[in-house]
């Protein structure tokens, strides 16, 4: 039998129809097929294996990578129906993953009931790189979540600063640090965004895939140029070399306008109603404000007033976790990378300043944080103190 070039996707079952495929319209890891039928999973033959449905009239399948970096899963074996496969990644990230056989019985796995695996168990996570020409199709996954997943941690990369003090930061009272801020982002551009949406529950969403797959989104923005805008050229050096084709963002890249709408639509339709998560936050909050109001737009003159039109526009469930990590008993100092390996957290994708990994690392980490010092209600005490900034820092 010669299965057709074909990507899938898996979805949330029917009632009683254990995995199911149903149609979409949308762009995901998976892509649809329209026939409602049960699905298998050939049992892991590693341990920790992810599982991934496909229909028992045809060859079960298993996948085993750790990490994929790429969103999309090709299947094109020619093979017969007694022919289990292992999905195994080819050697370069970019590339489509391909099938090797594998000697196991398969075994029926109901994906549709039963609860995701708790989010600090996480799997496999895909980064969704978003440009212009998969905006729209990330845009309808993305709301086709709310309001299901209230928290949302959020990380931006720009082009560094180029106003800076003259005394060490740690000099600089709230006015004078607020002050630089508001200079550099009234006159840099956005790069990327991160976005990791989590539920009440702290698990990701993962389209019915019982948590085989679980995604997290980074935006990729064109309004920045290299060439003639102004920018701190260490911070260019370090992007690049963590992944930035600025030549690709300025051909490619989203619109930050459209962008900025959407986001605005998002959050009044609940995203960050239970928490709006940053590491470190004034420059990513300052960023989705120029964002969400427009290229032109001015950051208030103010921290105070900075402060008021945050907390109308994001809302007023602000957790900057280098802000909780002063209410620590424990020595909590230092960067994101560094308070999530005092926690014992670790990065399970990308890496440092790409914008999607670590919006990912800042919710684990304000998870575990949460978990060890703010129970019984203590997280309130900490809501909307952004470090550096706001008035009540």
């Amino acid at each position: 039998m010669c299965l057709p070039l074909k990507t899938w996707r898996a979805a949330t079952a029917v009632h009683g129809d254990g995995g199911l495929w149903v149609p979409t319209l949308s762009s995901s890891p998976f892509d649809f097929s329209p026939e409602k039928a049960k699905y298998t999973a050939a049992p892991a033959a590693v341990d920790g294996d992810v599982r991934l449905l496909v229909p028992t009239m045809l060859p079960p399948f298993t996948f085993s990578p750790k990490s994929i970096m790429s969103t999309y899963f090709t299947f094109s074996p020619e093979t017969t129906a007694s022919s289990p496969f292992n999905l195994s990644p080819k050697t370069t990230i970019s590339s489509p993953l391909t099938f090797s056989p594998e000697k196991v019985p398969a075994l029926e796995v109901d994906f549709g009931r039963g609860m995701t695996p708790p989010f600090l168990a996480l799997g496999n996570v895909v980064v969704r790189s978003v440009w212009a020409h998969n905006l729209a199709e990330e845009f309808e996954l993305i709301e086709s979540l709310l309001p299901r997943f209230r928290y949302v941690a959020v990380d931006t990369e720009f082009p560094g600063t180029v106003h800076r003090p003259d005394v060490p930061a740690y000099l600089l009272s709230s006015a004078e640090q607020y002050k630089l801020i508001k200079a550099n982002v009234d006159n840099l551009h956005l790069v990327q965004l991160g976005l990791t949406l989590f539920d009440d529950d702290d698990r990701l969403p993962d389209f019915g895939t019982g948590g085989a797959v679980q995604v997290v989104w980074e935006f990729n923005f064109r309004e920045f140029d290299v060439l003639h805008h102004p920018h701190a050229p260490e911070s260019i050096a370090m992007l690049r070399k963590k992944g930035v084709d600025f030549s690709r963002t300025r051909r490619h890249g989203v619109d930050a306008a459209a962008f900025g709408a959407r986001l605005r639509k998002w959050l009044r339709a609940g995203l960050g109603r239970a928490g709006v998560i940053t590491f470190s936050g004034n420059y990513d909050l300052a960023y989705m404000l120029k964002t969400m109001y427009g290229g032109g737009y001015k950051l208030p003159t103010t921290a105070a007033q900075f402060e008021n039109v945050a907390k109308s526009a994001v809302g007023k469930m602000l957790y900057d976790v280098k802000e909780m990590a002063r209410h620590c008993p424990s020595d909590l100092r230092g960067g994101l990378e560094l308070v999530a390996g005092k926690l014992g957290v670790r990065r399970v994708v990308g890496e440092a300043h790409q914008a999607g990994s670590d919006s990912l690392l800042t919710c684990q980490t304000f998870i575990k944080m949460r978990e060890c010092y703010f129970g019984d209600g203590k997280l309130t005490n900490v809501a909307g103190m952004i470090t550096g900034m706001t008035a009540c820092c």
